[in-house]
């Protein structure tokens, strides 16, 4: 005899919810590639800055100076300062995004597993009942066997009482 299968009736709507779930950790990911882009960015800025100044003191602060130079050079410092002040900003919008995606994933996860626990206890149920079916079962058998076997040896007997 077969087997009974167990069939959960909402599967599908657990194969949503953790498809649902996977596009919101996704998401997540991808909102953290971009801080993690940006600040990429800065550090990358920052080394500039850094490498602008050694090079503006190393070679043009020594001897005659040239203003102009001097000048053009720290108004584009400055400028790679501004850009590492809009990242930032950029970062602070974005993490709250992504703090919204986290809380938007947070839900997504505890309704896949809210259908998860529904699916464990009816699981539960289903085992707890075949075990009780797969119990009377064997009790019939047993009881059929049992029968089987007294009127076996009744049939016995009465021959052993002939001889």
């Amino acid at each position: 005899m077969a087997q009974p299968k167990f069939i959960f009736r909402l599967e599908s709507l657990l194969e949503h919810r953790k498809q649902v779930e996977k596009e919101h950790q996704r998401r997540v990911a991808e909102i953290q590639q971009q801080i993690q882009k940006l600040m990429l960015d800065i550090q990358e800025t920052e080394s500039r800055i850094s490498s602008e100044n050694r090079a503006l003191a190393a070679e043009k602060l020594v001897g005659t100076l040239d203003m102009q130079y001097i000048t053009h050079e720290k108004r584009f410092v400055g400028n790679l300062h501004m850009k590492i002040v809009l990242t930032m900003q950029q970062i602070a919008k974005i993490e709250q995004t992504l703090a919204a995606a986290r809380a938007e994933l947070l839900v997504a996860a505890r309704a896949r597993k809210v259908i998860e626990k529904l699916r464990e206890k009816q699981y539960r149920r289903w085992r707890e009942e075949q075990d009780r079916k797969d119990a009377a079962l064997m009790d019939e058998i047993g009881t059929q066997a049992a029968i089987r076997g007294n009127m076996n040896s009744r049939e016995i007997l009465p021959r052993a009482g002939e001889r």
